[in-house]
C-alpha cells in the first residue's frame, strides 16, 4: 500500500501491513501522545520531591525532564537561559516528540541540584535529582514505552487492530519518523544534502526560509520575506522568537557571507543532525524500494564514508549527485562514517488499553494503545502502520515543493 504525501517527503513510500487502517487521528491533544523512556533502571518515573535524594556533590547532576508540546532541544535550551550557563553543558539520551508529554532523563554539569530545582517553566518539569560522575549520553537508553490516544474512529477497530498486528508479527518497517526531519517543518534532510554538497549558502537558506503548513502564519511570513529579500539585518526582530534561526542571522550580520559559520553557530548535537536526516532519507527511500519490490533484507547501510551503500541506496545517491566521500569532513558535525541499521523491528508489549466514544469528537471512538520500542524506532511509523494515510498533528498532507524527491535533480 502506497503512504500519504506527507510520508513519502520523508522517503517513506509504502506499508508493509496490506489490511485496511483504522484511520483517525493521533495527537489532537499533548495528553494524548506520552512517552516514557526506559533505561537500565527501567521506565523512567517522575518525582519532583528533592528530599532524600543523594547529596554528595558531583560534576553533573542526572535529572528528569517531564515536558508538554516542546521538542528536547528547545527545552533544553530555554533552562540553560534560565540558569545562565551553555546549552553545551547538558546531555540527554535522545530526542522526543514535541506535540506529546514527554519523560527522559537528562543531565547538565557545574549547575547544583538547588539552582536546578527552582527553575520554573510553563509546560517543563525538572525532578528525579542525583549528582553524577559522569554525563548523560546519546544512546544511553534501552527504548520508549508510548501510551497513545487515536481519535476520530468511525467504527470499533479491534479486528483491524488484530489483523495488522498479525502481519507484523515479525516486525514492522524500521523507517526514521517525521521527527528526525522536523515535525512541522520535515527540512533537516534537505540541509543536509546541501551541506554534503558543500553549498553552505543553500543550506542555511532552506533552514531559514522554507515554508510549511503547520507554522504560525507570523513565522511563514518571516520566513518568506526573508527568502524574498535576503535582508538579514532587516529580518532579525521578525526571527526574534526562533532561537536557533535568530543566531543563525545574528552570525551573518556579524559575519557577512559566512554561512558555514552560520550552521556551525547552532548547538553541535543540531548540526550533526543535517547530515543524518540525509542518511535517514536515503535509508527511507532504499527500504521502501525493497518492500515494494517484495525483497526480504534485515539490515541496509546508513550510508557515509566507510559504509558501502546497497545497489537501491548506490542509486538514490547518484540522482542526488551525492557520494560517499562527501560524507567526509574536517568538521566532526558534518563528518559521518555510517552505520548499518535493521529494516524491521519488533513491537513490545502491545495491548489495547481500551476503545470508548471520543469525547472530543461526537459520534465517535477512541482507542487507547500502549506498546514499547527500542532506541531508535519510531512509534509514529508502527501507528502509520496501524492508521493508514493518517498525519500526526502539525504535519501539512498537502504536496510540498522539494528540491530532493529522488528523481533527478
Amino acid at each position: 500500500m502506497d503512504a500519504p504525501e506527507a510520508e513519502r517527503n520523508i522517503g517513506i513510500l509504502v506499508y508493509k501491513s496490506e489490511s485496511p487502517g483504522i484511520g483517525g487521528e493521533i495527537k489532537q491533544v499533548p495528553d494524548d501522545f506520552l512517552v516514557e523512556e526506559i533505561n537500565d533502571s527501567g521506565v523512567v518515573g517522575f518525582n519532583q520531591d528533592t528530599k532524600g535524594q543523594a547529596q554528595t556533590p558531583g560534576d553533573f547532576v542526572h535529572f528528569t525532564l517531564e515536558k508538554k508540546n516542546w521538542d528536547t532541544m528547545r527545552a533544553l535550551k530555554e533552562i540553560s537561559r534560565r540558569l545562565g550557563v551553555s546549552q553545551r553543558r547538558f546531555g540527554f539520551a535522545g530526542t522526543k516528540d514535541k506535540f506529546a508529554i514527554t519523560r527522559q532523563r537528562a543531565s547538565v554539569s557545574g549547575v547544583s541540584i538547588e539552582e536546578l530545582s527552582r527553575v520554573n517553566i510553563k509546560d517543563i518539569a525538572l525532578g528525579d535529582f542525583t549528582y553524577a560522575d559522569g554525563a548523560v549520553q546519546m544512546g544511553d537508553l534501552l527504548g520508549n514505552r508510548f501510551t497513545v490516544t487515536i481519535r476520530g474512529l468511525d467504527c470499533d477497530p479491534a479486528e483491524r487492530i488484530t489483523a495488522i498486528a498479525k502481519e507484523l508479527k515479525n516486525g514492522f518497517p524500521n523507517f526514521f519518523g517525521i521527527q528526525r526531519f522536523g515535525e512541522i517543518r520535515p527540512v533537516t534532510h534537505l540541509v543536509g544534502a546541501e551541506i554534503l554538497m558543500g553549498d553552505f549558502e543553500e543550506a542555511v537558506m532552506i533552514y531559514l526560509t522554507k515554508v510549511y503548513g503547520g507554522e504560525s502564519h507570523p513565522a511563514k511570513e518571516a520566513r518568506a520575506q526573508l527568502c524574498e529579500t535576503r535582508d538579514f539585518k532587516g529580518s532579525a526582530g521578525s526571527f526574534q522568537r526562533m532561537g536557533y534561526e535568530s543566531a543563525m542571522i545574528n552570525h551573518l550580520i556579524e559575519k557577512p557571507g559566512d554561512y558555514q559559520g552560520a550552521l556551525l553557530s547552532l548547538p553541535p548535537t543540531l548540526t550533526q543532525m543535517f547530515v543524518h536526516a540525509f542518511q535517514s532519507y536515503v535509508f527511507n527511500l532504499a527500504l521502501s524500494g525493497y518492500i515494494g519490490g517484495g525483497f526480504a533484507i534485515e539490515r541496509l547501510p546508513l550510508v557515509g564514508y566507510l559504509t558501502e551503500p546497497d545497489e537501491i541506496s548506490a542509486e538514490i545517491l547518484e540522482k542526488e549527485g551525492i557520494n560517499k566521500e562527501m560524507f567526509r569532513s574536517r568538521r566532526r558535525e558534518f563528518n559521518s562514517k555510517g552505520n548499518l541499521r535493521d529494516c524491521f523491528v519488533p513491537v513490545d508489549d502491545f495491548e489495547v488499553l481500551s476503545v470508548d466514544k471520543d469525547e472530543m469528537n461526537e459520534g465517535k471512538l477512541k482507542t487507547v494503545l500502549r506498546f514499547s520500542l527500542g532506541k531508535g524506532s519510531y512509534a509514529t511509523v508502527f501507528l502509520s502502520e496501524v492508521m493508514k494515510g493518517q498525519n500526526p498533528k502539525g504535519v501539512s498532507s498537502r504536496p510540498q515543493e522539494r528540491r530532493m524527491s529522488g528523481n533527478s535533480r
